[in-house]
């Protein structure tokens, strides 16, 4: 009798361990597929974390090299490669020091975008915006910094030096570490596209929304007011400083980030993903597939969100105060 009992204890045990293992193959199989698809999602990006590029060394005509490169013209269609207009230099006052301030609930990103590489060389060209893009994960707040291209910096191996060309010198790597230094900001990493990559985004979103000013509208020859530009034109649009100055130049990169962005909100998960497949390989990066998880793991706090905006320096002058931007930069990313 009692050997029927066990009998009994053990094929009950059999089953509900076959009844718990089946449900666990059912719970656990469509997650490790999830898994599986999100890795590969993530594997669509080009990761350099860990990589070393080789870029050119400074010589006795380095200098030259700046009056030969990409025209700094409007018109990013011309292939012609003429002198470079004078970028206006902005003096380093005052470096900041102290600790580099981090926030827990903050990722900074520093988004890169470079000109034409120039033909036949191995030369990166040159960095036309450095904007930080800080991500308040708690919040689900949005903040954009543009940093003047022409503030001056201590290059290693270089000297004193404008920043959109520490690109040149080091790649996205230096700009980023060049920018830590000087204004002590956490920056867990970048994301570089060039403009032919920056033009395949838009295009990639449906292209932006943007209201031009006459002036705008005329440097462009298109209508005033509100127009759905393409890439090409919404480089252009970036690009754009003859009528004005960098500072607006630099407002209307802001602009169009903010654009993109608005672009995004309304997709649903498939165009989402699909959206992913076409614009993910054009992106180098070197945040790790963790940090990367952590910010798409909040990204539903930032749809629709309004960016707040902010240039340095404060003011369009010759100078830029080191300890007063890092000051205010600070206040401005984490009150």
């Amino acid at each position: 009798m009692a050997k029927q009992r066990d009998r009994r204890r053990r094929r009950r045990l059999i089953r509900t361990l076959v009844t718990l293992s089946a449900l666990l193959f059912v719970i656990l199989l469509p997650l490790a597929a999830a898994g599986l698809y999100y890795n590969s999602v993530l594997n669509r990006l080009s990761f350099v974390r860990g990589q070393t590029e080789v870029y050119p060394t400074p010589d006795a005509d380095s200098a030259s090299y700046f009056e030969e490169a990409v025209p700094d013209t409007d018109d990013v269609s011309q292939q012609e490669y003429s002198p470079s207009s004078e970028i206006p230099k902005i003096v380093s006052v005052n470096k900041a020091e102290g600790e580099i301030y981090k926030g827990k609930n903050v990722i900074n990103i520093l988004l890169i975008g470079s000109d034409y590489r120039i033909p036949h060389t191995s030369d990166p060209g040159r960095a036309d915006v450095t904007m930080l893009c800080s991500l308040n994960k708690k919040t689900g707040s949005i903040k954009l910094v543009s940093f003047e291209r022409g503030i001056m910096l201590d290059v290693p191996g270089v000297g004193q030096d404008l920043l959109t060309h520490s690109f040149h010198w080091g790649g996205a790597e230096l700009t980023t570490n060049l920018l830590r230094e000087y204004f002590l900001v956490d920056i867990a990493g970048y994301a570089h596209v060039d403009f032919d990559s920056f033009s395949a985004v838009v295009d990639a979103v449906g292209g932006v929304d943007i209201t031009l000013t006459n002036a705008e509208a005329n440097r462009l020859k298109l209508p005033t007011g509100l127009n759905h530009l393409d890439g090409a034109n919404a480089l252009r649009y970036c690009r754009l400083r003859s009528i004005d100055s960098n500072w607006q130049r630099i407002a209307r990169q802001r602009t169009t980030v903010q654009a993109i962005l608005n672009r995004v909100k309304n997709m649903s998960v498939r165009e989402l993903d699909q959206l992913s497949q076409k614009v993910l390989p054009l992106i180098h990066t070197d945040l790790s597939k963790g940090e990367i998880t952590s910010i798409l793991m909040n990204a539903t706090k930032f749809f629709g969100v309004t960016a707040e905006q902010m240039t340095i320096p404060e003011h369009n002058n010759q100078y830029c105060d080191f300890q007063y931007e890092a000051d205010r930069l600070h206040d401005f990313l984490y009150n």
